[in-house]
């Protein structure tokens, strides 16, 4: 089956970007039960402090979802910005664009990816695991949060 959208790197803000970010926000907030301002932005996953992909459907170019990295350490990379629209689920684009984030993340250098999610979002932790990341201590700016569920991933 051929797929019917493509996954390309974004390296400036638009409103694809933007609207994914700001979506994955408000469905964070929904699932944690809570309200702040959206911490995310857009220029944390811009070189030469990471990288930002979109996937956009092939017919009409409608955002389907994003995955972003950013550094974390010299060996490691923080996934982040993973979100794909409701309607657009069930579709593999989030595998899709994990295949891309990690693809880029060895490319770049860095040899494991980490990342943060919760039991509010079982279908992440179930995307992360079948992908082959593996649950470890919450780490940095994790540590104190309760939520947390950390994942790490060896790139290779």
């Amino acid at each position: 089956m051929d797929q019917n959208f493509t996954i390309r790197l974004v390296t400036e803000s638009n409103f694809h970007s933007q609207l994914c970010i700001d979506s994955l926000w408000e469905e964070i907030q929904t699932r944690y039960e809570f309200q702040a301002p959206n911490p995310m932005v857009f220029s944390d996953f811009l070189p030469p402090n990471g990288k930002f992909f979109i996937a956009q459907e092939n017919e009409s170019n409608e955002a389907m979802g994003s995955a972003a990295y950013s550094k974390f350490n010299d060996a490691k990379c923080e996934l982040d910005a993973v979100y794909v629209f409701p309607k657009f689920r069930k579709m593999k684009v989030a595998t899709s664009l994990l295949v891309a984030i990690e693809k880029q993340a060895g490319l770049d250098g860095f040899t494991s990816m980490v990342l943060r999610a919760g039991s509010p979002q079982p279908e992440a932790l179930v995307l992360y695991k079948n992908f082959g990341f593996k649950e470890i201590p919450a780490f940095g700016k994790w540590v104190s949060d309760p939520t947390a569920i950390c994942f790490e991933k060896k790139i290779i």
